[in-house]
């Protein structure tokens, strides 16, 4: 079966906050709060429906801290956003890797993400990654 793996933040939904480079205290999530609760964009849900249809697993690989990995798992669900897998594995240092080493234990081969150091990182290390889902 094949597997795709995308971000969630700038991809799937309008909002894209990633920096690998930024590490803020927990408690100034907060006032981040409100942009995980951004409808998705209804292209990019219909691109993945289309892929679902296909027989390809989507897992979705995002830099949102673990703790609200419930909260967007009820969010996706509303949104009726098709998704096998979901990770949220935090930002901050180390996050390019982190991504990294889920597609590669997902043997994932392609990735969409909105950073465009993200997807050279990865084209770099033979996954094939493109900041446009509809590649």
């Amino acid at each position: 079966m094949k597997k795709v793996g995308t971000d969630l933040d700038g991809i799937i939904t309008p909002v894209g906050l990633y920096n690998p480079n930024l590490k803020l205290p927990s408690w100034l999530f907060i006032f981040w709060l409100p942009l995980v609760l951004v409808p998705p964009k209804r292209k990019a849900v219909e691109r993945l429906r289309l892929l679902k249809q296909e027989g390809t697993e989507i897992i979705i690989v995002s830099a949102r801290p673990s703790w609200v990995k419930g909260l967007t798992e009820i969010l996706l669900g509303f949104y009726k956003v098709p998704f096998t897998k979901l990770y949220c594995i935090g930002f901050g240092k180390g996050t390019e890797q982190r991504k990294l080493d889920i597609i590669v234990k997902e043997g994932i081969k392609q990735f969409f993400d909105d950073d465009k150091r993200l997807v050279k990182f990865l084209n770099r290390h033979f996954i094939k990654a493109n900041t446009d889902l509809n590649y």
